[in-house]
């Protein structure tokens, strides 16, 4: 709604956009609900919790938590909104804008640009930035410098592990704040569903790349399945709150 706009002002696009985050919501609980059921598969199955690799993920996850919890400060915010707005510019880059200028501050930050759409507005919310450059200097460095062994893919996982919970962290504390153009722009239900359906993919690609018992092939079906009965178990569990309260 532009400023000034009547209350009963009425946007088509933004409309349109709730419209698609109310049907994007049965697929971010499938989706959700398919990756704890393959979490559990992998976990009985594939005993991938004994690996190393797994330990270094959780190491890194739990490391950052401590930090953010414990000892978040201003550098930490930067380095969070360098982050943010680095990854706006990729992705005006991807959609083939340009980027003319990029602010960053502990206090905010923002890019110029001719281009925008909701990939370059939630991109910072689904787009794990610092992971990627992790994951790109490891690739870069095997390929220039370094021929590392499997025992070394621990520091590797660590990294991705810290990296990771650094965004899903921040991802959510600004998400939770009301000052948030990126998201108001788009729709708060639009944005959220994205950006859930989204993150759950990411995670459940970790696993993936983790987990040998579990496959892209394993995960599809199973997403189909668990969608295929959404509405029959949905309108199942609604009759059961309506019986019990009745």
């Amino acid at each position: 709604m532009t400023e000034g706009a009547p209350w009963w002002h009425f946007d088509p696009l933004l409309a349109t956009k709730f419209v698609i985050g109310l049907l994007l919501l049965p697929a971010c609980w499938v989706t959700l609900e398919t990756f704890f059921v393959i979490f559990g598969h992998a976990a009985k199955h594939g005993e991938f919790w004994r690996a190393a690799e797994f330990w270094a993920f959780a190491v890194g996850v739990v490391m950052w938590l401590v930090l953010f919890f414990g000892a978040r400060s201003r550098l930490m915010l930067l380095f969070y909104v360098a982050g943010h707005e680095w990854t706006h510019a990729l992705f005006v880059l991807i959609c083939r804008g340009n980027v003319a200028k990029v602010h960053i501050s502990a206090d905010g930050g923002h890019i110029l640009t001719n281009r925008n759409n909701f990939l370059i507005s939630l991109s910072p919310y689904f787009f794990p930035f610092y992971t990627a450059v992790v994951i790109l200097c490891w690739w870069l460095g095997e390929l220039m410098f370094f021929k590392f062994d499997p025992g070394h893919l621990r520091y590797l996982f660590w990294a991705i592990g810290f990296s990771w919970c650094f965004h899903l962290t921040f991802t959510i504390w600004m998400a939770m704040r009301q000052d948030q153009p990126d998201l108001d722009h788009n729709g708060r239900l639009f944005s959220f569903s994205v950006i859930a359906l989204v993150n759950t993919l990411i995670i459940v690609g970790l696993l993936i790349v983790a987990s040998p018992s579990v496959s892209w092939k394993t995960f599809t079906i199973m997403w189909y399945s668990n969608l295929s009965t959404f509405g029959v178990r949905l309108f199942e569990s609604v009759k059961e709150i309506v019986t019990f309260f009745v």
